[in-house]
């Protein structure tokens, strides 16, 4: 029999699914206004990472250096020791927590930690540059429904492969083409975008904002503006000054894209009919990722395709806005205030010139050795203090700690979650019985703070749901019956222009930097893109044997000059690792692309020639501004 649960991996399409534990099969839930009766491959066959023969089912103690298998109570009670320990300096404890696992449950390490007054992360290693962008321009975090899509005339999708990471909103858009919509594709190619466009037009990576600007030029020199748009701004004439400024031809020259394709672009923007701009969340991974992202939000304003149906600029919405807060009904500790943060990007400086120095780290929903730029800088800081660890698998942060808790995976615990997409509220029922000793992670964190010393005590479980859903009076009788409820949001974002900033108007970028100029000695651009077949790091080692494979042009020089049957070297100037290289026909030339998420240990993580930069806004890290060359050796 068939259990209606949830998917709460770190995707948008958040899928209702219909999980059947005796024939061990995976499908999309048919009633889901989003799912509609699919799901991907990554969560079709979750079995496969379910009965894992490598998972970890008991928890794991260091001694001597080597992890052996423990007793619940005598990893907890380590644990606890330890961390009290920390607690007299509260600053030296560091708590880490990914979006590997989401839901309203999953809060419950950063309440306890806060309560602790720990040490925590700030910026974010995925969308929160693009995030950031967005609330400056309009306000607020919001986009037009989904299925508005549908009612587009003309579709500009904006750098998002759908073919790895939202299956749901490609569906959407094959719906829209055989209603005669046509869907235009910006990107550095060598992805899948073909597929599902009627015109691809290649970018130089990381530099979509000058393109986006192009166009505004071409907007002012037509004189074509809407009066009832520019109204609804706090501050168009500091961009249409900053717009006069530039040359046409110096913003073509910036992107890498002929005039004649950036007066197509502006033709699909100007002619009549309503325009769709679906923004990928690979462009805030650049140095300016902010910006591009404003820029792009720019032209859909521009064009008149704001608050209309069948317009919009879909990036993001918070998963979280259809659920609320149940941190306040924790007792014990303080309530959180003036907590040390460390930069997730640089996380190995961090914690090296911390001070006080961190003596205790606490690990959940994030492979964060691997994740993160240096990470062999990251494994190195992670020797000194005490570190606990949250996982099923012996990952690149795993083998670092000192203890390893083995959680619940997805379909062996209850939650609730939102998405970033859509506007349904799950419920991810267990359907299938955890292996082993493993524990929900709630259940590890609510046994932790009852054992320190001064004891801090979470709410049951089902409290905290019930609280959640208190915000949005969302039914807990209709969300277990149907295993989903979908939340009321105004199907159009900002009908009649009216936006979330204090003054109701829009708010345009006002600055437009440089791209830095290509370093000879690494005149290549490294591009770690998302894997189709697993979520981020969450690959098994069969698929991570050999030699990590890059993909580049014919066009790409250093095409020529490689002797691709020799030892190739993906080399930047913090170091090198063995590649082995393929071609693609349509990737940009100076672009050197690599599927993200393998393991350090296997020899397959670009994390470890990737420097520590930041993106412009948001505390991002800017992956895709990464230089570096080919070469054999």
């Amino acid at each position: 029999m068939a259990i209606v649960t949830a998917c709460t991996m770190d995707c948008g399409d958040a899928c209702s699914l219909l999980v059947d534990a005796e024939k061990k099969t995976v499908r999309g839930n048919p009633a889901h206004p989003f799912t509609k009766g699919f799901c991907c491959k990554k969560g079709g066959r979750y079995f496969e990472r379910l009965e894992a023969e490598d998972r970890i089912v008991a928890p794991l103690i260091r001694k001597d250096g080597v992890l052996r298998e423990a007793s619940w109570d005598e990893a907890m009670t380590l644990a606890a020791a330890r961390l009290d320990a920390a607690r007299k300096t509260p600053e030296s404890i560091l708590h880490v927590h990914g979006h590997g696992y989401r839901g309203v449950l999953a809060q419950a390490s950063g309440v306890l930690f806060g309560r602790l007054g720990a040490s925590t992360t700030r910026g974010a290693v995925c969308d929160e540059t693009g995030i950031v962008a967005s609330e400056r321009d309009f306000g607020v975090l919001h986009h037009n429904d989904p299925e508005d899509i549908l009612n587009a005339d003309r579709i500009v999708n904006w750098g998002r492969d759908m073919t790895r990471c939202s299956v749901h909103q490609l569906a959407l858009v094959h719906k829209a083409r055989k209603q005669g919509v046509e869907v235009l594709t910006i990107s550095p190619g060598g992805d899948g975008t073909p597929e599902f466009s009627d015109v691809n037009v290649a970018v130089r990576p990381g530099t979509d904002r000058f393109l986006a600007a192009a166009v505004l030029k071409l907007y002012l020199e037509a004189g074509d503006l809407n009066p009832w748009v520019l109204n609804r701004t706090a501050n168009w004439p500091a961009l249409r000054g900053l717009i006069d400024g530039l040359r046409f031809a110096d913003l073509c020259a910036a992107c890498e894209v002929p005039p004649a394709d950036v007066e197509m672009l502006f033709d699909w923007y100007a002619d009549t009919g309503r325009v769709a701009t679906v923004i990928g969340w690979g462009l805030q991974r650049y140095l300016y990722g902010g910006e591009n992202v404003r820029f792009i939000n720019a032209l859909a304003m521009i064009s008149g395709n704001v608050g209309i149906s069948g317009g919009g600029a879909y990036f993001n919405i918070s998963s979280g806005r259809n659920l609320g807060p149940w941190d306040h009904l924790a007792k014990g500790g303080r309530k959180p205030r003036n907590r040390r943060e460390f930069w997730i990007g640089d996380l190995a400086s961090e914690i090296r010139r911390a001070d006080p120095p961190v003596e205790f780290i606490w690990v959940d929903g994030h492979n964060v050795v691997n994740q993160v730029p240096d990470c062999l800088a990251v494994a190195e800081s992670f020797v000194r203090p005490f570190v606990v660890v949250v996982d099923g698998v012996m990952n690149d942060t795993a083998m670092r700690a000192d203890v390893v808790l083995p959680p619940a995976f997805m379909f062996e615990r209850e939650d609730v979650l939102g998405s970033f997409v859509h506007n349904c509220v799950n419920h991810c029922a267990p359907a299938v019985a955890p292996p082993g000793l493993c524990r929900p992670d709630f259940d590890i964190v609510s046994d932790l703070g009852q054992r320190l010393a001064a004891p801090v005590l979470l709410p049951a479980a089902e409290t905290c749901i019930r609280e959640s859903l208190k915000k949005m009076n969302i039914s807990r009788d209709e969300l277990l019956d149907k295993g989903f409820v979908k939340v009321g949001y105004p199907y159009v974002a900002f009908e009649n222009m009216r936006f979330g900033h204090p003054d109701g108007l829009y708010c345009f970028p006002e600055e437009l930097h440089p791209e830095p100029q290509r370093d000879p000695d690494f005149p290549l651009q490294l591009l770690t893109l998302v894997n189709g077949d697993y979520l981020h790091s969450q690959i098994p080692a069969v698929d991570q044997r050999g030699v990590p494979v890059v993909h580049i042009s014919k066009g790409n020089p250093a095409w020529p000059v490689l002797d691709p049957a020799g030892d190739v070297y993906l080399v930047t100037p913090l170091g090198a690792m063995e590649v082995r290289v393929e071609t693609i026909d349509d990737l940009h030339p100076r672009a050197v692309a690599i599927r993200r998420g393998g393991w350090m240990k296997y020899g397959h993580v670009a994390n470890v020639v990737i420097e520590p930069r930041q993106t412009d806004m948001g505390g991002g890290v800017a992956y895709y501004s990464q230089p570096c060359r080919l070469e054999n050796r």
